[in-house]
C-alpha cells in the first residue's frame, strides 16, 4: 500500500509541472492616443499637424492604416464631425479645415480641434489634446507689393491698410533664387546684417507699430549681387476664450528682387602727405575703410587748377591705406585725393585733398 500512494503522488507531481499560467486576455488593439496635435489658422482654413502612434495601449505594434476622427467644436459648443480618414502609424500626419462661411466673418470666437482613433471595431483610447485656433475674418491680404535695393537692406512696400487685432506683424519668406554670376571683383558680402548671405530660405518677423501700417519694412540680411523671390504675410493676434490666438493671412504674390551692388564705399578720409627728400618721394597715408567689400584705393594727384590725374595703378587697386609718389619733380607743389574701391568696382568720390611740395636735394 505505501508504494502505491508514493506512485501515486510521482505522477501528480509529473503532471503538474507541464501546466501553465492563467491565460492572458486578448488585446483591444486600442491605438495610443495622439498627444502633439497642432492647428495653425492660415486665411480661411485650418492646418492641423499631429504624429500618428506606434504601438497600442498595451504596447503591440500597429499595423495598417489607422482610421482617424477628425472633430471642431465652436467655445463649450458640441464636437462636430470635420473628416474621417486612415493614416500610417508612427508617421506625421496632416489635415486642412476649410471653414464654413460663418466661422470667416463676424466676431472671433474660440475654435478646439481634436483627433480620435479607433480600433478596428471601433473602440478608442480617448480623444487627443485640444488644439486651438480662432474664428473670425482673416488678416486683410498685401496689395502694390514692390521691393527696391538701399546699401542698408532691401525696402518692401505695400499699400497700407487699418489696422486690426491686438498685435499686427508682417511675415516675410526670402527665398534664394541664383546667385548673380561673379569676376573677381564681386562680392556676396550683407548689406546691412550678419546672417549667412547662401542660406536658402529664411523667415523674418516684423514687428509693425501700434495701431499703424507705415506700409514698409527693411529686410537687413539681404547679400549683394543675388536675386531674391519674397513673399508677405499680415500677422494678427486676437483675444479669444482667455488666449492669445494668432492668425495667418495668405501669402502675397511672390515678387523678384536682384540686389546688384551700385552702392559706392564711403571717400577715405585722413590723408596726409609727407616729403621723404632723401627718397625723392612724397608719401601719403590716410585712415582705412571699413566697408566688407572693400577692393582698395586709387591715388590721384594734380598741380595747381589742374584736373587730377590717377597716378596708382590702374588696373588694380591699393590694397593698404599708403602709397609712395616716387614721380614728384622738386620744387613742385602737388596736390592729391584718394578714393575707395569696393568689389563690384564702385568708387567713392575724392577725398578732402591734401598738398606737399618736394624740397631740392642740398
Amino acid at each position: 500500500m505505501p508504494q502505491i500512494l508514493s506512485s501515486s503522488l510521482a505522477i501528480l507531481l509529473l503532471s503538474g509541472c507541464g501546466q501553465t499560467g492563467a491565460p492572458l486576455p486578448p488585446s483591444l488593439q486600442l491605438p495610443e492616443p495622439v498627444s502633439d496635435l497642432a492647428a495653425k489658422r492660415v486665411g480661411n482654413r485650418v492646418d492641423l499637424n499631429w504624429t500618428m502612434p506606434r504601438r497600442t495601449t498595451d504596447k503591440l505594434l500597429l499595423k495598417g492604416p489607422q482610421p482617424v476622427h477628425i472633430c471642431r467644436r465652436i467655445a463649450d459648443g458640441p464636437c462636430a464631425a470635420v473628416a474621417d480618414l486612415t493614416f500610417p502609424p508612427e508617421k506625421p500626419a496632416t489635415y486642412q479645415d476649410s471653414l464654413p462661411a460663418e466661422l470667416t466673418t463676424g466676431t472671433a470666437q474660440l475654435l478646439l480641434y481634436s483627433v480620435e482613433l479607433a480600433s478596428r471595431h471601433g473602440r478608442t483610447a480617448g480623444a487627443s489634446n485640444l488644439a486651438y485656433t480662432a474664428s473670425g475674418p482673416q488678416p486683410l491680404p498685401f496689395t502694390g507689393l514692390q521691393g527696391q535695393i538701399q546699401s542698408n537692406g532691401v525696402v518692401l512696400r505695400w499699400q497700407p491698410v487699418p489696422p486690426s487685432g491686438v498685435a499686427n506683424r508682417v511675415s516675410i519668406q526670402r527665398t534664394l533664387l541664383a546667385t548673380a554670376p561673379k569676376s573677381e571683383n564681386k562680392s556676396t558680402s550683407p548689406l546691412g546684417g550678419t546672417a549667412e548671405p547662401l542660406v536658402k530660405v529664411q523667415t523674418l518677423s516684423v514687428r509693425l507699430p501700434p495701431g499703424a501700417d507705415p506700409g514698409q519694412a527693411l529686410d537687413p540680411d539681404a547679400a549683394f549681387d543675388q536675386r531674391y523671390s519674397y513673399t508677405l504675410a499680415r500677422l494678427m493676434t486676437v483675444s479669444v476664450g482667455g488666449k492669445s490666438i494668432d492668425l495667418e493671412g495668405l501669402p502675397s504674390p511672390e515678387i523678384v528682387v536682384d540686389t546688384k551692388d551700385s552702392f559706392p564705399p564711403n571717400p577715405p578720409a585722413g590723408l596726409v602727405a609727407v616729403a621723404a627728400p632723401d627718397e625723392g618721394a612724397i608719401d601719403l597715408s590716410w585712415a582705412p575703410n571699413t566697408e566688407k567689400d572693400l577692393a582698395g584705393y586709387a591715388v590721384y594727384r594734380r598741380e595747381s587748377s589742374a584736373e587730377p590725374n590717377q597716378i596708382s595703378d590702374h588696373s588694380k587697386p591699393l590694397d593698404s591705406p599708403a602709397f609712395r609718389d616716387q614721380t614728384a619733380k622738386p620744387g613742385h607743389e602737388y596736390t592729391y585725393s584718394v578714393t575707395a574701391i569696393d568689389r563690384d568696382g564702385n568708387q567713392s568720390s575724392r577725398s578732402p585733398e591734401a598738398s606737399e611740395t618736394l624740397p631740392a636735394k642740398p
